[in-house]
Formats: structure tokens, sequence, C-alpha cells
């Protein structure tokens, strides 16, 4: 792979309110078709937070054509003429999952950059934090994925019905309301459970105890997949932004992660 030229190459993907996904694909550019991994970033990260652009880098070195990107909630932040309400939608579980999709679509209808060094057909997701919740439910509602890989992931930090502290920002409360409008298409282990596809569950074992809880959840509730537990690593396995490099506990999660892929896909 020495003489093979990694590539990196934006774009930017229109969507309503004025928002939109920006990202990147990385692959190895020597002509030949690879299995796609889609990269999504946690609730309170960013497709550049910390390990991101390493992690896809590696996962683009190994073989695979890589496709990071922000959810538009960070478009958001500074979108100009977005209302306060549709800002605060835009961080919703409904809104994660349709813009999934929305990427998927524009995979499938060659509209990524590269195109041509993608296989479709060989499709997996990995997913951080909450965005390993949304996976779990994107992979279990679209056959086209053929493998899912979570990192720390499920439920985002949610305050319960009532729970005393600070009135609900607009964004807490939309989050709120998304989740109890969709209990059942948003039960996880649920989800989980009824995944055709292989999946691979990365949880470090210092995490917060909500997230170690569904861990066990998720064991019981689907035996069936893979889990590894990473001793000694938090929920961003050690690693902090502005960032420093890998530690072991993230070299771990990522060797793994390739390894799990390479099998799945090819």
């Amino acid at each position: 792979m020495g003489a093979e030229i990694l590539t990196v190459e934006s774009f930017r993907l229109p969507l309503d309110n004025g928002l939109y996904l920006e990202g990147e694909v990385r692959v190895l550019r020597d002509g030949h078709p690879k299995p796609v991994v889609l990269i999504s970033h946690g609730f309170r990260g960013h497709k550049d937070w910390a390990f991101w652009p390493g992690v896809g880098t590696r996962l683009a070195e190994s073989g695979f054509y890589t496709v990071s990107f922000n959810f538009s909630r960070i478009a958001a932040r500074s979108a100009a003429g977005i209302s306060p309400q549709a800002a605060a939608e835009a961080a919703t579980l409904s809104r994660e999952l349709l813009e999934l999709e929305q990427l998927l679509h524009s995979l499938l209808e060659g509209r990524l950059p590269l195109g041509e060094l993608a296989d479709p057909e060989q499709l997996a997701v990995l997913g951080h934090s909450r965005a390993g919740g949304s996976n779990i439910v994107f992979a279990a509602e679209h056959p086209e994925v053929r493998a899912l890989v979570v990192w720390n992931g499920g439920s985002a930090p949610v305050r319960r019905q009532g729970e005393k502290g600070p009135e609900p920002t607009l964004q807490e409360a939309a989050v709120a309301e998304d989740l109890q409008r969709n209990k059942q298409r948003f039960d996880l282990e649920r989800a989980l459970g009824a995944l055709s596809a292989p999946a691979l569950i990365i949880q470090g074992d210092q995490d917060r105890e909500a997230l170690l809880q569904q861990n066990a959840d998720f064991r019981k509730a689907a035996p069936q997949h893979r889990y590894h537990a990473v001793k000694g690593a938090d929920h961003t396995f050690n690693t902090a932004d502005p960032y420093e490099g890998p530690t072991s506990a993230l070299n771990e999660a990522a060797a793994l992660t390739i390894e799990f892929l390479h099998e799945q896909l090819g």
C-alpha cells in the first residue's frame, strides 16, 4: 500500500432550513472500489473532534472508503436566518436518523466525492456516544447496512420527568419530546436484538454508569452480537480535545474495529 495515495475530498450536502451536511471522504486512490464506512460523531462532538480525523485516516489506509461528516446541528449553531426552534429540532434523534438516510441516498446515487472508489453494497456504520444509539436504529431499519460498530454508544443523557434543575433549554426540550414521541422506535435493546447485520459493541469500562448499564442490557437483549470492554477507558477512550495523539485505549478500539470490518466486508 506504500505507493497508493491517500486522498481527502470535502463535500457539502444542502438540506432544509438553510442547513447542510458537510464532511470529507478519505480513500486510497488506487482505482479499486472499496467497502464503505460512514462515521457518526457523538452528541457533543463534531467530525474534527480530537481522534476523528486520525481514525478516519486509519480506516482509509486500511482499505475503506471512509466518510466523516457533521450532523446539521453543527451548522445550525451559526446558520443565518434559522429560527431557534428549528435549530433545537436539528439536535433530535429523529433528525439524526433522517440525515443518516440522506447521506446514504447521496452515497447510493453517486453524489459523494470519488464515488467510483466506493462499493455501496459493502456498507458499514460506526457511531460514537449518542450516534452509537442512532446507528443501531439506522442499521436495524436499513438492510443496506452490512456491519455495525458502536463506540461507547447508547441513549444521550436526558433529564428525567420531574427531575429538579434549571428550566430545560429549547434544545433539551426538543430532544426530550422527540424521545417521548418515538419510544418504541428508539428502544435500542429491541432494535439491536432485531438487527440481522453483525455488530461489534465496544465499551470503555470507566464510562458513565448509565452507558455501562445499557451495555449490560444490550448483552442480554442481543447476545448474538460481539462485545468488547476496553479496560480503564472512559467515554472518549482517554483522549481529549485539543488532541494530543492516540491512547492505548483508542488504539485498541480502532484495531478491533478494523479487524471486524475486514472480517465482515472483506
